[in-house]
């Protein structure tokens, strides 16, 4: 349900604790006993509770006189300026709505005796007249009635002032008082506004009338100085004897609604949703709490919050989206400006290697840019900070949550670059995996239905994003689980488009692949790992095997085995464990290579520097044995000895002098790919490997460190 925004009706709805105001002014209205016209203001700014004050006032009047005798009972008439244009209709229809809710009540002979007077007064507007109001002649409308005129032209008819006498007459004779209620006259022209204080001091100045104004006085003083050419603010003073400003609300009953509202949202239909307290608390005080001032604020923004929050709450984080969705109705300059920026703010990497200086100078930079965009340029500036944890870095702020790029990611948080779009489009398209369905991914899909599904994400180009979003959610797999989701990534890191580079800045879905299947592993124990891999090794296929052998090769060097590249959180199985795996590995290449093309692996590398450091016997009988054929010369330069670059004005391959481990020398690698030359061979391989060996035999005869794409685009026609 959306808030509408309007004005209580009653002291039962009142939040903001304004009954106890109310009521004490309704009695004061009530207790005053002089006959006198009497005019009381209600002035607040727009949103400040006004009409739900005079609500209230009016609600406690009706309680407090119910039992009163009909002749004592006070007549509240309401009237609505805003209803006419015209400023003659605009007096006219003020003496025509009085009459009518006398006519009402009228249930005396009193009443009807004013309400007959009232109404051969207000014949009298019609022509001009120069009216005295607050010391000054005021030429306000056409003062003569039609339908006399032109007696009174003649001078044969009672002129204005008797009409009026009688009407004074009229009421004092009554004990009853008029309580006329003028709400929103802020929203008045400045000629309207000028004719309503010209009724109230004036045309309708009468016995036992009581007007009940609200305005913001600021507009209506100012609206007053320039039609009247005068001090509005003196102007008022004159016709206004009780001004009442309304006291701001409590901020704490303000945020006390907007928590009320936010529960209802978040949850009244999850109670178990995730809720990050720490980070709500520095957000609501520096982002949120600032920018609310009302109940009007609190209900502009979740009107706002509730459509977007319908709409992306599963893939968004619900205090983010509140706290965009603050700045967009409280301060659009500054959420214009994050929307412009996203991309910057958000950042691919921590700068954690700036100096203090730099900090300070891009902290300096930045808030001077501020100044031309938003009046306060410093809360602009803890805005973004507090949200946006890399900018806060850059500028030496200390606002920010100390997330990690994937603890934004799982938080589903508009500083993770790959979200924030979605906080400003509100268009689910930008998300290439959905919660719902990484979730579904890894809880539900049997192994067949999960393979379908992540091939169809290769298919599809998505793997990048799938993978990437996992990372965020290892720790969400089911333990019974974890082996079928391993298996299946291991699978996938035998698919050639999962390894093939994004780009200079971009990694490969393999790089978080890996990430996955390592943090996966790290959360499993030792002994679990163990039993599992060598289930895995006893039943891989050549491809997922050469995988195997990599994640082993990595614990390896976690333990300083190979390599001096030590990382500890590679360290999976102990060292016995590995020891076990080790001979488990060796036992099956040496079975492998009596079937198996071992350098066609994926992963052959890998495979190649395990076999080397644990079994270098075994792999010199395996490679001296291979490289005796031409197409294993090209494997092998493909998966180990060829080194691909890229630069802005191109890319080539390059190759190392004796890169074949002492098993042939250049020259017999040189003549062993050449012979490859135009045959039936060479035309059936992939365009990597043709590239490559055009790149090796040019290498060779050039002397060159590394070679061009355009050289090997003007040779390769000649090998075909």
């Amino acid at each position: 349900m959306f808030n509408t925004d309007k004005p209580i009706e009653n002291i039962g709805a009142d939040l903001l604790n304004r009954a106890s105001f109310s009521e004490q002014l309704a009695n004061a209205i009530l207790s005053y006993t002089n006959t006198d016209n009497f005019t009381i203001s209600i002035c607040g700014k727009w949103g400040s509770g006004k009409t739900s004050i005079l609500n209230m006032i009016e609600k406690h009047i009706d309680k407090t006189t119910s039992e009163y005798d009909e002749n004592r009972k006070p007549i509240i008439i309401h009237f609505n300026p805003w209803n006419y244009s015209d400023q003659n209709q605009l007096i006219i229809q003020f003496f025509a709505t009085i009459r009518e809710e006398l006519d009402i009540h009228s249930k005396s002979e009193s009443l009807s005796k004013i309400g007959n007077a009232l109404q051969a007064y207000s014949e009298f507007f019609d022509y001009a007249e120069l009216i005295p109001v607050a010391g000054k002649f005021i030429k306000i409308a056409k003062l003569v009635m039609k339908r006399t005129g032109e007696e009174i032209s003649k001078g044969q008819s009672d002129n204005l002032s008797i009409k009026k006498k009688e009407v004074t007459e009229a009421l004092l004779e009554q004990q009853q008082k008029l309580i006329v209620i003028i709400d929103d006259i802020d929203r008045l022209n400045n000629n309207q506004i000028r004719s309503i204080f010209q009724l109230v001091n004036s045309l309708a100045g009468f016995p036992n009338m009581i007007y009940l104004l609200s305005f913001d006085r600021e507009v209506v003083a100012r609206a007053l100085s320039e039609e009247q050419n005068c001090d509005g603010e003196e102007y008022l003073e004159k016709i206004i004897q009780v001004p009442f400003d309304i006291p701001e609300a409590n901020q704490n009953l303000v945020h006390k609604v907007l928590f009320d509202k936010l529960d209802k949202l978040w949850f009244a239909d999850t109670p178990d949703i995730e809720f990050e307290e720490d980070y709500w608390y520095s957000i609501f005080n520096h982002c949120i709490s600032p920018f609310i001032k009302s109940i009007r604020d609190v209900n502009r923004i979740i009107n706002v919050y509730q459509f977007k929050y319908s709409l992306v709450r599963d893939e968004t984080n619900g205090i983010d989206l509140l706290a965009i969705t603050t700045l967009q109705i409280c301060a659009p300059e500054i959420y214009d400006w994050i929307y412009t920026n996203i991309d910057s703010i958000c950042g691919s990497v921590y700068t954690l290697g700036m100096s203090a200086d730099e900090q300070k100078k891009t902290y300096n930079n930045y808030l001077e840019s501020f100044e031309e965009i938003y009046y306060n340029p410093q809360l602009m500036m803890q805005v973004i900070q507090t949200i946006f944890p890399k900018f806060s870095f850059r500028t030496g702020g200390y606002y920010h949550s100390n997330d990690s790029e994937e603890e934004l990611r799982r938080k589903q948080k508009i500083a993770c670059n790959t979200r924030s779009s979605l906080y400003f489009t509100l268009s689910l398209e930008d998300v290439a995996i959905s919660k719902q369905e990484l979730l579904e991914s890894i809880n539900c899909y049997n192994k067949d239905e999960l393979e379908i599904y992540l091939n169809d994400l290769v298919e599809h180009n998505k793997m990048l994003e799938y993978a990437r979003e996992l990372c965020s959610y290892t720790d969400d797999i089911p333990e019974e689980r974890k082996e079928l989701i391993l298996k299946e990534l291991i699978n996938q890191l035998t698919l050639a488009d999962n390894n093939e580079s994004r780009g200079l800045f971009q990694a490969s879905p393999s790089y978080y692949i890996l990430e996955c299947i390592w943090k996966i592993l790290i959360s499993l124990p030792k002994d679990i790992n163990e039993q599992l891999f060598l289930k895995l090794l006893d039943s891989a296929q050549l491809n997922e095997f050469s995988v195997i052998v990599g994640l082993i090769l990595e614990t390896e060097r976690a333990y300083g085995r190979i390599g001096d590249n030590i990382k500890y959180n590679y360290r999976f199985l102990d060292e016995a464990q590995l020891e076990n795996i080790e001979k488990t590995i060796i036992r099956s290449l040496k079975d492998r290579i009596k079937n198996d093309d071992v350098m066609s692996a994926t992963s052959f590398y890998s495979v190649y520097v395990f076999w080397y450091h644990i079994d270098k016997v075994s792999l010199d009988d395996y490679m001296k044995s291979a490289l005796c054929s031409a197409i294993n010369v090209l494997k092998y330069l493909t998966k180990i000895g060829a080194n691909h670059w890229n630069s802005n004005h191109g890319g080539g391959w390059g190759f190392n002098a004796d890169g074949f481990d002492g098993y042939i020398s250049d020259e017999d690698a040189y003549n062993s790919i050449l012979s490859l030359k135009q045959t039936e061979d060479f035309r059936k391989m992939d365009e990597q490997s043709k590239r490559i060996a055009v790149a090796y035999c040019l290498w060779y005869e050039t002397k060159e460190r590394h070679i061009e794409d355009k050289s090997i685009d003007e040779h390769i026609g000649d090998w075909m």
